[in-house]
């Protein structure tokens, strides 16, 4: 079934197979012996994408006072948001009702309505992270678990002495990574790499050790700005050389130095362009189409995630079964169009509705079942609008709503984006689908004017960074810099220092923030285009579109290339 997507400013032609429609009917909800069977979805795949980043506000964070015990704390919630704002400690304990804010649902109006007047009288959490809990010292991570000594880090887990990282987990005294996983230690500026040790500025690389500059390199050791090597030492530019030749190499490139890093860092962009790119990242997968998926089956359209099988339309999830349209998540099973939801069965619409099942239209949620239209409820069951009901009440009324959703056309798909608390220049959405202030407003969704960043308040000008690391003292943290593409202010914090003094690299004379897009950019975008193989013309799915300049070669040509 081809379809147009619904939103007038995209029109983009997208697929529904039989094998979408059987998911559809398999995750509808029954109640009371009925089933309420969820439609099609009307948006293509990149307007439902950009609907669930839109209530994801990761790096945006405001200092305000919890409404409870009023000490200062760290938020993704604004002040100007309406309702209240705890700190964690407070948010888990029972000094207050989440169920006292509910309201009996008004069969006059709109669902969806009455769930964000709801949203806007509870109490929600200031941060999503087990800081004090499960993680030691992580005030200032969003969405971070199982931490210890992390700093404006989000989306991770088990991590230790990070900094500036995201979706990032086992690994330790990491700065400025994306991806970088399964026991990386002591990595700078790399991104999609796993059992990398004292490396900087690598991608899609794995077991490398003092290595800079690589793409695709596997069980690489003191090799720069190298690409598609196996098992190598002593590389340059893909060249051999004796350790005394390469040290001397080494030595020359000034990696101490911005400008040797800058220098080093265009003419690998250069190199790695007459470098082979496979079409697709795939370890340990059978019939899965994607880009960077390890041990996944039947995945179709997924980026990012391990263990997965039987999904599509997923990304940056571990061991998702039977899910579609799932955006960072933890081992759920049969899940549709959610955002973070750990460990959860059969819920659809939902964000961070975790160790929950049955769950539809909530936000917030914990160890909760049959749940409609919630938010910020824990060990609950049989609730609607944040109101409960007995067993037989629920079903009743959840069947009575949602058929009045589907008669109105409002039921099968995340929240609306007009309905996010968050402005949409505060949300993971902004990263992905940048759009100016005026198109966000034409489209009847809010934005945030007064971000929490200062401009003009610097006390050390660019040009009077050090350039080199040794110059670096330790008066550079009493400074406040400026950012060299955007403006805003930025500081560096001692864990940081001590970081770049020990890895030999200059500090930064960009913000977090656009460090975070560059590396982003980085990245090949979450979709596939159909292309031929550079190599033997055979047809192929990949995350590289057809007017890019790489040379993109089918799996069979690439490993004939590289091994």
């Amino acid at each position: 079934m081809q379809k147009t997507c619904a939103n007038q400013w995209c029109k983009q032609s997208f697929e529904i197979t039989d094998a979408d429609l059987a998911f559809y009917d398999k995750i509808s909800p029954v109640l009371a012996g009925k089933k309420y069977l969820i439609p099609p979805p009307t948006l293509c795949p990149d307007c439902r994408r950009q609907r669930r980043l839109s209530w994801r506000n990761e790096r945006t964070l405001y200092q305000r006072s919890c409404d409870l015990c009023k000490k200062s704390i760290v938020t993704v919630h604004s002040p100007e948001n309406p309702y209240p704002v705890f700190c964690n400690p407070c948010w888990y304990t029972d000094k207050w009702d989440p169920l006292s804010f509910g309201k009996p649902f008004d069969p006059a109006r709109p669902f969806l309505d009455q769930f964000r007047e709801l949203y806007d009288r509870v109490v929600q959490r200031a941060m999503v992270n087990d800081d004090g809990v499960m993680s030691e010292n992580c005030a200032y991570c969003q969405d971070v678990a199982f931490a210890k000594n992390c700093y404006l880090c989000f989306g991770m887990w088990k991590m230790q002495d990070c900094i500036y990282c995201r979706i990032c987990d086992q690994s330790k005294f990491c700065v400025d990574c994306e991806g970088v996983k399964l026991g990386s230690e002591l990595a700078y500026e790399s991104v999609d790499s796993q059992r990398i040790y004292r490396c900087i500025y690598l991608q899609n690389s794995e077991n490398c050790t003092d290595c800079a500059f690589g793409f695709d390199l596997k069980g690489c050791t003191d090799c720069i700005a190298c690409a598609g090597l196996r098992q190598k030492q002593y590389h340059i530019f893909n060249k051999p050389h004796t350790k005394e030749d390469y040290m001397r190499a080494l030595a020359s490139y000034g990696l101490k130095t911005r400008t040797g890093i800058e220098k080093l860092q265009k003419e690998f962009a250069a190199f790695i362009l007459t470098i082979p790119r496979k079409n697709m990242n795939l370890q340990n997968c059978e019939n899965c189409f994607g880009d960077h998926l390890f041990h996944c089956k039947d995945v179709h359209e997924g980026y990012v995630c391990t263990n997965s099988q039987y999904s599509k339309w997923i990304e940056r999830s571990d061991a998702p079964v039977h899910c579609y349209d799932i955006t960072q998540a933890g081992a759920p099973q049969w899940c549709y169009d959610c955002v973070t939801v750990d460990d959860n069965n059969m819920s659809c619409f939902c964000i961070y509705a975790n160790q929950s099942h049955n769950a539809i239209y909530s936000d917030n949620c914990l160890s909760s079942d049959f749940l409609l239209g919630c938010v910020s409820l824990r060990r609950k069951k049989y609730c609607i609008l944040n109101t409960q009901y007995t067993k037989e009440e629920y079903e009743a009324l959840s069947g009575t709503i949602i058929q009045q959703m589907i008669d109105a056309g409002g039921f099968g798909g995340f929240f609306p984006i007009h309905l996010s608390p968050f402005g949409y220049n505060e949300t993971n959405a902004a990263e992905s689908y940048p759009l100016r202030k005026e198109d966000v407003i034409a489209r009847g969704w809010k934005w945030r004017d007064r971000l929490p960043h200062t401009t003009g308040k610097e006390t050390l000008k660019p040009d009077q960074l050090p350039n080199d690391i040794r110059d670096a003292t330790d008066s550079i943290l009493r400074e406040i810099l400026a950012c060299t593409a955007c403006g805003k202010n930025y500081r560096i914090i001692q864990q940081e220092l001590d970081f770049y003094r020990n890895m030999g690299i200059p500090p930064p004379c960009k913000c977090p923030d656009c460090r975070n897009l560059e590396r982003l950019a980085r990245r090949n975008p979450p979709r596939l285009w159909q292309r031929a193989c550079v190599k033997c013309q055979k047809q192929m799915w990949t995350t590289y579109s057809l007017d890019r300049p790489e040379s993109v070669y089918c799996e069979a040509c690439y490993l004939k290339e590289v091994y």
